[in-house]
């Protein structure tokens, strides 16, 4: 078999477990983890239950790999643009933008409902959630302030606290009320003022005016 070959065969098998993942989400999510069934995800995906086993052994460790792709997906929605390029508040306002527009968003509001539902009684559904999407956040967020205290754009301090209590500013009380099903996802215009507020609060505290009170 030529390297060609092998190559197109690597894209094929690529192509098809992304296929699996596509459609074992949409099930997951429309029929919750317990009575989905990798028979009726094999049916959807248009092939036999054995093909399927081929990819994944279980349909916890569907679900699992279900998880990581969103996250990744996520991650690329949220920190793919080149933040150095532009000057700090305008690169911190986009990422902030992103992340909050993602967060409150239908789609990831279902899934984290989906996952809190099965995570005490499969912790390693949580787990994944939680180190392929906040902790993976936060690190690359964590990374960007650390940067901006470097260069003055920010006041020195704890780059990794910095980081959490920003995105607890930025979504805080809305992603409980989304979870909850008390509000709707928000518009654009509202996305904005809660970025806004969140921003301004940060600043105060983290601005580069205010170094001795941090240190402190």
């Amino acid at each position: 078999m030529s390297s060609d070959d092998v190559s197109a065969k690597a894209l094929c098998r690529d192509a098809r477990r992304q296929a699996i993942l596509e459609t074992a989400r949409e099930v997951f999510l429309k029929e919750g983890f317990a009575a989905a069934s990798m028979s009726a995800i094999a049916t959807r995906v248009g092939g036999s239950k054995g093909t399927l086993y081929n990819y994944f052994d279980s349909k916890e460790t569907l679900f699992i790999a279900v998880i990581q792709d969103y996250c990744d997906r996520n991650q690329a929605e949220v920190f793919d643009f080149d933040l150095l390029s532009s000057d700090f508040p305008t690169g911190l306002r986009m990422l902030a933008e992103r992340y909050v527009r993602l967060m409150l968003s239908d789609r990831v509001i279902a899934l984290n409902r989906l996952v809190i539902a099965e995570a005490v009684r499969f912790p390693e559904i949580g787990r994944t959630l939680y180190e392929a999407g906040i902790r993976r956040g936060l690190k690359r967020l964590g990374g960007y302030i650390q940067t901006a205290m470097d260069q003055g754009d920010l006041a020195t301090a704890d780059a990794a606290l910095a980081a959490e209590q920003l995105i607890e500013l930025c979504v805080g009380g809305g992603y409980r009320l989304r979870l909850q099903n008390v509000a709707p996802e928000p518009s654009t215009a509202e996305v904005q003022a809660k970025v806004d507020t969140a921003l301004l609060t940060f600043m105060q505290v983290y601005g580069p005016a205010r170094p001795a009170e941090i240190a402190a």
